[in-house]
């Protein structure tokens, strides 16, 4: 019979299996449409500006990483600091996931 905290450490292993798939795929989208068309990037962050206050602060708060790419990415900054900055979120990324699962084993 199993334990209560078998369960929760079962239930954060789900839950950070989860994160990692999610946050990849979302890092593989931004990638493939910066690859693809640009403007998607554009049309998502103008989407994202057009909700309402309440649901902006949901989304940045759900995908703060892929959010900072995106303002990133919309904003005047010189190509080669966009790409370091794109560059640190990707690693930035990796690392919260990382240590998030290492919290969980």
């Amino acid at each position: 019979m199993k334990d209560s905290s078998s369960w929760s450490v079962l239930a954060a292993r789900v839950l950070s299996s989860y994160a990692i798939a999610i946050f990849a795929l979302m890092w593989v989208g931004f990638v493939i449409a910066l690859i693809v068309n640009p403007e998607w990037l554009g049309a998502i962050w103008n989407w994202v500006r057009g909700l309402p206050l309440l649901a902006q602060i949901v989304v940045w708060v759900a995908f703060l990483p892929v959010m900072v790419g995106l303002w990133i990415w919309t904003s005047s900054w010189p190509v080669l600091l966009g790409l370091l900055g794109f560059a640190a979120l990707l690693g930035w990324t990796a690392m919260a996931v990382s240590s998030f699962v290492r919290a969980v084993r």
